[in-house]
């Protein structure tokens, strides 16, 4: 990286911004333009050099101001001398005082003790959390018992996107169908053909038709229950299986509003059958996703070169570390949970006792299918309830606090991850910067 970056301090605050240098131990010359003034440090792999005491008042006006801009010009910088602290603690020490990373208290601070012989101490408390990296390699088996098990004692708790199924011949969709799309957390509604189609309660429906007979005489109302299913509010998509080798036909099934027309192979079984069916899969799984909301998380296009800038060199376990080394800022546990098609698995964390857990859930767990559908994070939950107790079976501990974050990862058109993280039962700090940085952090770590 030799480009130099620059952006809106409205976006990414000072200390967010050090924060972020410092995680990542990049090299550089750090400028910083507010209203308050300015200030320039050289950065080495994370840490600066403490100014001398004539500096640190106008570094604390700077620091503490919202408004402005920054410059970072990557590259080496001459080796530090003197007293030296990490560009993180640095910030967190001239702004809002020191945390001792050890007991979790804050203490209040003068900025004369930034240059009095405390600053060994200072610097050596700025270590890095512990972070856990669990293998790599996905479970074999997506815990079909965990959903079974709430979907008896508590259904409630349980979110799965509703696949209606509309189809003259049901045989198909019962069996290892219905349990794949169940395994990725969708669930197959039947409807019958005479039914009384309810779209609100549908996220998308398939009409599958083996034969084109199925429809003989009966065109008109085949069309008519696509109309009703497009004039909902939202629309309903519709993905029509059947032959297409009518054009005419095709052509009103598009006028009517069908989403995707698939057509269907001819006999049944055997590896044809097999293809289709991983067909109509993909064709769903897109229907799906493009329903999900763009979240509202803004991220800056300031913040998303940085962040891409500083990390385009690194593998997806330095990113993931970098993201944790973050949360460690403000929380004393987090793990980064990663979305799978038909689990979500723990990859990474600090603070919890990983290894303890079952490392994976399977999808449909309303504590995380609706952060993961929603794209927008959730600031508590329900220790006693059945989803937040499996989840803190994977994390390894007993019971999650109240103030539990689950913030989503990778947001925008998908979610691709979730960090959970909490102060050990203690208040959560506002995290609107640690959201903002995860979301594009996230998508780094478990894209690459």
């Amino acid at each position: 990286m030799k480009r130099i970056l620059s952006g809106s301090l409205t976006h990414l605050a000072p200390p967010a911004l050090m924060r972020l240098l410092s995680a990542t131990a990049t090299s550089g010359v750090l400028e910083l333009v507010t209203d308050e003034g300015s200030f320039r440090m050289e950065i080495d792999h994370g840490w600066t050099v403490v100014p001398p005491p004539d500096q640190l008042d106008n570094a604390s006006r700077v620091l503490s101001c919202g408004e402005g801009a920054f410059r970072f010009e990557p590259g080496e910088v001459p080796p530090i001398e003197g007293q030296s602290l990490s560009l993180g603690a640095f910030a967190e020490a001239v702004r809002s005082g020191l945390r001792d990373l050890e007991s979790g208290q804050i203490a209040d601070i003068e900025v004369d003790r930034l240059v009095s012989g405390e600053i060994a101490e200072i610097a050596q408390a700025a270590t890095l959390p512990n972070i856990h990296l669990l293998p790599s390699k996905p479970p074999l088996n997506p815990l079909d018992d965990l959903v079974e098990g709430l979907a008896d004692q508590a259904p409630q708790e349980l979110l799965f996107a509703q696949v209606g199924v509309v189809a003259p011949d049901p045989r198909l969709w019962r069996g290892a169908v219905e349990n794949e799309w169940r395994r990725r957390g969708w669930e197959v509604r039947q409807i019958g053909t005479n039914d009384e189609l309810e779209p609100a309660n549908l996220d998308v429906m398939v009409v599958h038709q083996a034969q084109g007979v199925s429809r003989a005489g009966n065109e008109e109302r085949w069309l008519e229950l696509v109309r009703r299913a497009r004039e909902a509010e939202p629309p309903l998509p519709v993905i029509w299986a059947a032959p297409l080798g009518d054009p005419a036909w095709v052509h009103e099934l598009v006028a009517a509003g069908v989403s995707f027309l698939l057509p269907v192979p001819p006999g049944e079984g055997g590896e044809v059958q097999g293809r289709f069916i991983e067909d109509l899969t993909t064709v769903v799984d897109r229907e799906l996703r493009s329903l999900s909301p763009v979240s509202r998380t803004v991220l800056p296009a300031a913040v998303t070169e940085l962040v891409d800038a500083l990390l385009h060199e690194a593998d997806p376990e330095q990113a993931v570390g970098v993201l944790l080394q973050l949360a460690s800022d403000h929380l004393l546990r987090g793990a980064v949970l990663v979305v799978e098609e038909t689990a979500i698995r723990c990859r990474a964390g600090f603070g919890y006792p990983l290894v303890r857990g079952t490392q994976a859930l399977p999808r449909g767990l309303g504590i995380l299918e609706r952060v993961i559908r929603s794209s927008e994070p959730t600031m508590g939950v329900d220790p006693k309830a059945g989803g937040s107790h499996r989840l803190a079976e994977v994390l390894g501990v007993d019971e999650l606090p109240s103030a539990t974050a689950v913030i989503p990862l990778g947001v925008g058109a998908e979610v691709t991850g979730i960090l959970v993280a909490d102060r050990e039962g203690e208040s959560l700090p506002d995290l609107s910067e640690l959201v903002v940085l995860a979301g594009r952090l996230g998508g780094v770590a478990l894209y690459s």
